[in-house]
């Protein structure tokens, strides 16, 4: 399958959290993300508003840096993953990742660049730069069909905002 990929260049932390939105209220049973990006670049920001589009209320996730996963329930059940502190791909194991995926929760992975090769097969990946102190640029890749499905969707809304 062609992947399909999509940049977002500059955007702040109210458009973060709108795009955020627009993902998560398109999630599907089964879906995987990867985000990665240096540190303060907006990962756990983004994945507060993908959880408010999977209908947990707002302000429930916080970064799972010491504990290393959270589970939230909303419309999907999500697990918030932050590989940032491990050190072994065998502690990746210890998580159950492919068990919550195959169980229909949604996963996000925080740092998923670290443990890349313990991962589920992806659906959508995404990677956030740091341009200035506020704004960002966000590239989002399509693994799967969902995932092209909800970069076409995150390209036409990326429009609708530009007029």
């Amino acid at each position: 399958m062609a992947q399909e990929q999509l940049l977002i260049n500059s955007i702040d932390e109210k458009q973060t959290g709108q795009l955020g939105l627009e993902i998560g209220r398109r999630l599907a049973a089964g879906f995987t993300i990867s985000l990665d990006g240096n540190l303060g670049a907006g990962k756990t920001r983004l994945t507060q508003a993908i959880a408010v589009g999977l209908d947990i209320p707002d302000g429930q996730v916080k970064s799972p840096t010491f504990t290393l996963s959270v589970p939230h329930s909303g419309r999907l059940q999500l697990l918030h993953v932050d590989a940032y502190r491990l050190k072994q791909l065998s502690e990746v194991d210890e998580l159950g990742l492919d068990e919550w995926v195959d169980s229909g929760g949604v996963l996000i992975v925080e740092w998923a660049n670290k443990i890349s090769t313990a991962l589920p097969p992806l659906d959508l990946a995404i990677s956030i730069e740091t341009n200035s102190e506020s704004r960002r640029s966000v590239y989002l890749v399509a693994h799967s069909a969902v995932g092209v499905t909800i970069v076409n969707h995150v390209r036409t809304w990326q429009a609708s905002n530009r007029r």
